[in-house]
């Protein structure tokens, strides 16, 4: 328990600074630096696709491995099959849809980018709210205080199960 209190702390820490990084409080030389692959060559080469693929699920892993594995033990400790089936398809359609509609519309976004540009500014601070109002709950074991507006906002949730 006591090394689990330390490393919620220091994720909740590390969260604010990430969020401050996007608010423009703090600003940390190393992750405003960026490397592209140029992929004009690629353009026939089937295998690139795979590739590309392979890194961005590897880069994903960690960050989607212990989300998984926690939905994964809490379906497999419920009582009833639908159940772990539900939380299951929940967790799916959260991971899905996102990118589901990115692709959707990632033409109609690539040739207005210039007019989304105007937006960024506001969408980058509100998400470094965001992640600050996460962090500072993290840090604070305070997380538990979102659960609870959301099932004020949205009941419904509370008779899925």
């Amino acid at each position: 328990m006591f090394l689990s209190n330390e490393l919620r702390i220091a994720a909740g820490i590390i969260i604010i600074l990430f969020s401050l990084q996007l608010l423009g409080i703090l600003n940390f030389k190393f992750l405003n630096k960026e490397k592209r692959i140029e992929t004009k060559g690629y353009k026939d080469n089937y295998i690139f696709p795979l590739v590309v693929g392979a890194a961005f699920a590897f880069g994903w892993t960690p960050c989607i491995g212990p989300v998984l594995g926690s939905i994964l033990a809490l379906s497999a400790s419920e009582a009833s099959v639908s159940k772990g089936i539900l939380l299951l398809s929940f967790y799916s359609l959260g991971l899905a849809i996102p990118f589901i509609i990115s692709g959707y519309f990632m033409n109609k976004f690539l040739n207005s980018k210039k007019e989304f540009g105007k937006y960024y500014g506001r969408i980058t601070k509100t998400g470094g709210t965001v992640l600050l109002v996460t962090g500072i709950l993290i840090a604070t074991n305070q997380i538990q205080v979102i659960s609870y507006y959301i099932l004020t906002i949205l009941p419904f949730l509370t008779t899925l199960g």
